[in-house]
């Protein structure tokens, strides 16, 4: 593939992307240096950072849409997989759009800034890493032909519940987790029981039972979670406070809580 060819092909890329589109041509890698130093000079692409790019598009002198940020995420660690409220965003269930984009890397990546967005990163939970590194929980969506790693729909629940404030706050992940239209609770609760949180278990517990019907949470998932949930009382946002949902052993702001579900003051 000619350079200029790739070029028109790629809006987001990396060094190494354009150095195998080039390798057919036998190219150096002083050649690839020299590439993207002349389009760096005509103002045609961007570093996002060592080795990350983006092609600046323009039309009548003025600049043209902004890259798509989630795919520019993705691409920042080379195992960058996008998460909490950025995958919520990615699966079409984020009820705002935030100048925040959240990816999950093991790698040691550090936040940046570009184009007036956050890329920050996350390190996974720990018990992940012995189980490939959480890579059961992740898929690949595709955004106008460029592959895109984000969190499963079944990971991205239990993420956001777990680090609500990677994902707006109690209320934008409510609004959020009620979009979602269907997932695979077995995937879900065995990702639950890796991460070995009992506050956790009873955040899933209660968000699964408020959506049983609609979801079609079998009940013995519900019974195993109920099993697996606090000896004492845990909040699921302290700043709110609320009330008590005996079952879950949980905390819940007021209005949160069902009409139907057994509480205490």
């Amino acid at each position: 593939m000619k350079a200029e060819t790739f070029l028109t092909t790629h809006r987001i890329f990396t060094r190494d992307e354009l150095t195998r589109g080039l390798q057919g041509r036998g190219v150096s890698a002083a050649t690839v240096s020299s590439h993207l130093a002349r389009w760096r000079r005509q103002g045609r692409i961007a570093a996002v950072k060592r080795g990350l790019f983006v092609r600046v598009d323009e039309g009548d002198g003025t600049h043209g849409p902004p890259p798509d940020y989630l795919a520019l995420a993705s691409r920042i660690a080379p195992d960058a997989a996008l998460a909490y409220h950025t995958a919520l965003e990615a699966h079409g269930l984020a009820q705002s759009t935030f100048e925040q984009l959240t990816y999950a890397t093991w790698t040691s990546t550090r936040g940046l800034e570009f184009q007036g967005r956050r890329f920050v990163p996350v390190r996974p939970r720990a018990p992940l890493r012995r189980h490939d590194h959480g890579e059961r929980w992740i898929e690949r969506l595709d955004r106008a032909g460029m592959e895109v790693r984000v969190t499963t729909v079944e990971r991205t629940v239990v993420d956001v519940l777990d680090r609500l404030d990677l994902a707006g706050g109690v209320h934008e992940v409510w609004r959020s987790l009620g979009a979602v239209a269907a997932l695979d609770p077995v995937a879900l609760e065995d990702y639950v029981r890796v991460l070995g949180s009992r506050t956790l278990a009873a955040k899933v517990g209660f968000y699964l039972e408020s959506r049983q019907e609609t979801l079609v949470v079998p009940g013995p998932t519900l019974e195993r979670l109920e099993a697996a949930t606090p000896r004492a009382p845990v909040f699921m946002d302290r700043a709110l406070g609320g009330r008590l949902v005996r079952r879950w052993s949980l905390i819940v702001p007021d209005d949160l809580t069902p009409p139907d579900a057994e509480v205490s003051a």
